[in-house]
């Protein structure tokens, strides 16, 4: 979350800054200071130019802005100083500079800045900096002027959050709720807290109200889902992902909750049929389509969709696995070039498969090169006891036939 400068904050923020709209010249109804078409603004007066920073600043010129705040110099005796440090600090605030708009923001404080909403464009810098013990602070300090403001509840709780203190974050949305309790970004946050928390049945409880109150994106049915399914109500997750996925149907991530949890609860093969649907609108999710059907052992089915995997690398790898299932051995000992020229080979999982698909196919020699390049200890392990049976298969064919 990055708070801006709405244009409720930004036409405040002026109005402590000092006047932004112009005094008019009589006659001819345009503003007694304009922009200079050269941008040069050296044969204005001071005040002049703050009052031009103050129309820039007020029409979103940021840059200009500071152009202009650069020929002035901080130290002269008649500048207001509160006018210039505010202004600069706005302008600062939304050039992506919060260190500057902090220090800003004080030194207009120092310079005589009595307007308590000073403080709520200072809590915003310091927020931007990960600076929240100061936030909250801040936002203390601007008192009645921040509670006119719903953002500024969700920036108290976030600041909390971040500190570790989860009683003022939910202290904070509660606070935000009652003032205004058609702003369903409180119980929304609330939620996501409480999954964070890992409190599941309280998450899924308040989601239901928060979805009964207001037609939510497709980011807020996965968390609620999430929170359901983790919760111990995997079917009611389904409902919700279901019907999501009626609502969104080219969100991918709905699709791949959708199928997990089907998964989960033992329904691979509805798992697996959710991806192909999904995969022939996506073909990037051909690869998960596949692997979902070889979980759920339709290895054919598997194979056929890995066919159409669009990466030769993650193909080859998953290949090798439907065809081991599949005891295919053969096809696999006879995949070692297209294996080695993909990189495959520099995969040990991949490198025992192959060595004992060749075993299975009888070369045993062959088996050897590969299991005597295995480093990791469990497939160290694995190779010594396929030795063994190489070994015992060598002794007594009959026993391998």
């Amino acid at each position: 979350m990055r708070p801006t400068l709405t244009a409720a904050f930004l036409s405040l923020a002026l109005a402590i800054a000092g006047p932004a709209v112009l005094a008019q010249d009589e006659g001819n109804g345009e503003p007694a200071v304009q922009m200079p078409a050269d941008g040069d603004t050296s044969d204005l007066t001071v005040s002049d130019r703050l009052s031009l920073v103050g129309l820039l600043v007020g029409d979103g010129y940021y840059d200009r802005a500071l152009t202009v705040l650069s020929d002035i110099d901080p130290s002269a005796e008649d500048l207001d100083r509160v006018r210039f440090y505010t202004l600069r600090g706005l302008a600062r605030l939304n050039r992506d500079d919060p260190a500057g708009a902090r220090d800003d923001f004080r030194d207009s404080i120092t310079a005589g800045q009595d307007k308590p909403v000073i403080y709520v464009y200072l809590g915003q810098a310091h927020f931007r900096l990960q600076e929240y013990a100061d936030t909250l602070d801040a936002i203390d300090k601007a008192g009645s002027a921040a509670a006119k403001y719903p953002s500024l509840y969700i920036l108290r709780a976030e600041s909390h959050w971040k500190l570790d203190q989860p009683v003022g974050a939910f202290r904070a949305l509660e606070a935000g709720l009652a003032r205004y309790p058609d702003n369903h970004q409180f119980l929304r946050r609330q939620v996501f807290y409480m999954m964070e928390l890992g409190t599941y049945q309280s998450a899924a409880e308040l989601g239901r109200r928060y979805l009964g109150e207001i037609e939510g994106g497709p980011e807020d049915y996965l968390a609620i889902a999430v929170a359901l399914h983790r919760g111990g109500e995997s079917d009611e997750a389904l409902s919700f992902l279901e019907y999501a996925q009626l609502r969104f149907p080219e969100n991918t991530k709905i699709t791949q909750a959708l199928a997990q949890v089907y998964f989960d609860t033992g329904r691979g093969k509805a798992a697996a049929d959710v991806y192909e649907k999904a995969a022939a609108v996506h073909p990037e999710l051909t690869h998960e389509a596949a692997e979902f059907h070889r979980r759920a052992g339709q290895l054919f089915r598997a194979l056929n969709l890995n066919a159409r995997v669009r990466d030769p690398k993650e193909k080859m790898r998953q290949r090798v696995a439907i065809l081991v299932e599949l005891e295919r051995y053969e096809q696999v000992a006879g995949a070692q070039a297209s294996l080695n020229r993909v990189g495959l080979l520099e995969d040990q999982n991949i490198r025992y498969a192959l060595a004992y698909s060749l075993f299975k196919a009888g070369k045993f020699d062959a088996a050897e090169a590969h299991l005597s390049r295995l480093t990791k200890g469990d497939l160290v392990r694995q190779a010594t006891q396929l030795r063994q049976y190489m070994q015992e298969c060598r002794s007594d064919p009959w026993l391998c036939a």
